[in-house]
């Protein structure tokens, strides 16, 4: 294990000076987004639909549990912005995958969401990075499908960088247990 990177890693999480990219800006993603965010992280939130960007660009939240208030704050003091573009990924320090995982019709999920974003990951992977998949999935996805994909670049899995899952802990509209409280 490098552990320059691992500890380069930790003394940015430590001092909130790593830079955040969360992928997908769902009922999962925008708010763990607006908690880094709220957290001083310097936090970009990706998506590929243009309209929940444009959204976001204007101050405006979508989604119930995220007030449009604490956007406005976040983006007013340049932590957090909202983007297509997956360029911002070579600027990550850590990422966490937040894409929806729908069922098929044989009640597996449907990981072409994830791939489709570990594949623009593997373009900007770079050492030191940590990624982190939170998305609902079914076991083995983070080892048997994502770590190969990001092990194509060269670099290696607790030398160069890091892979995590953390499964999503979200319960919507609930008033006693929101993204920030909620054990992970």
């Amino acid at each position: 294990m490098n552990k320059k990177n691992k500890s380069d890693l930790l003394k940015k999480i430590e001092s909130r000076q790593a830079r955040v990219a969360v992928i997908g800006l769902g009922y999962v993603g925008l708010p763990l987004a607006v908690e880094f965010a709220k957290a001083d992280f310097k936090v970009a939130g990706i998506d590929v639909t243009q309209e929940k960007v444009r959204e976001l660009e204007k101050g405006r939240s979508y989604i119930l549990d995220v007030p449009s208030d604490d956007v406005r704050s976040c983006m007013k003091k340049k932590l957090f912005k909202a983007t297509t573009d997956f360029a911002v990924l070579k600027e990550a320090d850590a990422v966490c995958i937040c894409v929806p995982t729908p069922l098929a019709k044989t009640k597996d999920p449907d990981i072409s969401y994830i791939l489709a974003a570990v594949r623009q990951i593997q373009k900007h992977l770079h050492p030191g990075q940590l990624i982190v998949l939170e998305s609902t999935t079914y076991p083995g996805t983070t080892d048997e499908v994502i770590l190969p994909i990001l092990e194509k670049t060269g670099l290696k899995l607790g030398k160069d960088f890091f892979l995590a899952f953390s499964p999503e802990r979200v319960d919507p509209s609930n008033p006693k247990y929101k993204t920030k409280n909620i054990p992970k």
